[in-house]
């Protein structure tokens, strides 16, 4: 079954896993001969799409919060541009 199987990286090994657990390997294995009739290893999301079950999403480390100081400095000059450019529209309407 694993070589009808294209997995690319650790998220698909687990989401492999977690398939073959909740639906059952021969489940799986059948699906993969379906879907892989062209003789191409199909992705683990296709199988999931034909079984219609998805695996839990992968956890991703959750990264400190970043100070924001220059971006938020660059989104007021930005606001500062767009409220002159609508003052100014708004003036040219009104004449």
């Amino acid at each position: 079954m694993e070589r009808l199987i294209r997995i690319m990286n650790d998220d698909d090994r687990l989401a492999l896993a977690w398939l073959t657990t909740h639906a059952g390997k021969l489940r799986v294995a059948e699906a993969a001969r379906h879907l892989a009739h062209s003789g191409r290893p199909v992705f683990v999301s296709a199988l999931c799409r034909y079984l219609g079950i998805w695996p839990p999403a992968p956890r991703r480390p959750i990264r400190e919060a970043q100070d924001s100081t220059l971006a938020d400095q660059h989104l007021a000059q930005i606001r500062q541009i767009l409220a002159g450019s609508k003052a100014a529209t708004a003036a040219a309407h009104h004449r």
